[in-house]
């Protein structure tokens, strides 16, 4: 028997099936969403603690002074005069090398082919560290083994060409805060250098490490200290131990001598038999030519 629809239950039964559809897609999008926004919260909550690019920041603004491996002080106005110098001027030149890849858009002095780098270049560069209040008088100054010299007319640092500057090299190993400062706490790599390029890393490992401290003054951080670090390198010594092999225990011991002495034992015996049955063969083959003796002399009567 059929069944048949008024036109009624026709309409209505597309609204519920209509009805329905909408509803489950509704779901499918309320699900997308959700999924969205768990995705978006973690990854969210993953860049909060990640400091990656804060660590590197702060590398490329210590590199200067880590270079020359600076005294511990207290108050920026408190550092050696020299070591700022040096710091600032090379770790302008460190910068623009890295972030620039080369010194293609400074002028070279025409005589002695040395790069001229600009006192504004070095004030930037001074002022991400130390804060823009701080002002450095520029003049020539003397390392170790060359001479900086400040050109007043062009007001620009005439930089030697050199193979080897500095003695370390940074790399930011932690930031925290203690007592309203930031510490970024900076393990000191040693580098040498082979070649023309101001960097040239020959390990990885810190030999040492030091806080710097930074201050906050108008919603930035800048330098105003150097400190000891509690973080310590690991010491030669504790991965030398880590290397040799753990003592044997005493009942250890007593085993190795005891199958040491087994061994030994189980040896004589093979040496013993062996030595039997040789001995017949030695005794047949010491027959032998005595046998052939008697035999050559008895042929010739026959």
């Amino acid at each position: 028997m059929k069944t048949y629809m008024t036109p009624e239950e026709h309409a209505r039964l597309h609204r519920r099936r209509a009805r329905q559809t909408l509803g489950l897609l509704i779901a499918v999008l309320a699900l997308v969403g959700i999924v969205t926004v768990v995705r978006a919260g973690v990854k969210g909550v993953a860049t909060l603690f990640d400091d990656t690019q804060q660590k590197a920041e702060y590398e490329d603004r210590l590199e200067g002074l880590v270079l020359f491996d600076p005294l511990p002080f207290n108050g920026i106005e408190n550092i050696d005069d020299l070591t700022l110098r040096e710091a600032a001027v090379w770790g302008c030149v460190y910068s623009i090398q890295e972030t620039q890849g080369s010194f293609d858009n400074y002028n070279t002095d025409p005589d002695t082919e040395q790069l001229l780098l600009p006192s504004v270049d070095v004030d930037a560069y001074l002022a991400k560290l130390v804060g823009p209040s701080f002002k450095l008088t520029h003049k020539s100054f003397e390392m170790d083994d060359m001479t900086v010299e400040f050109d007043e007319t062009t007001q620009c640092y005439k930089i030697p060409v050199t193979g080897s500057v500095g003695t370390f090299r940074a790399t930011v190993t932690r930031l925290f805060k203690k007592d309203g400062l930031l510490h970024v706490t900076v393990g000191y790599i040693p580098t040498q250098s082979s070649d023309d390029s101001i960097l040239n890393t020959s390990s990885d490992t810190p030999t040492k490490y030091m806080d710097y401290l930074f201050s906050r003054q108008s919603g930035s951080w800048y330098l105003t200290g150097l400190t000891d670090s509690e973080t310590k390198p690991e010491s030669a010594d504790s991965a030398a131990s880590a290397a040799e092999p753990a003592p044997l225990a005493e009942s250890e011991v007593n085993d190795a001598i005891l199958a040491t002495a087994g061994d030994s034992a189980a040896a004589s015996v093979a040496a013993s038999a062996v030595a039997d049955e040789a001995a017949p063969v030695e005794e047949a083959a010491e027959s032998t030519p005595a046998e052939s003796t008697e035999a050559s002399s008895e042929s010739p009567a026959a």
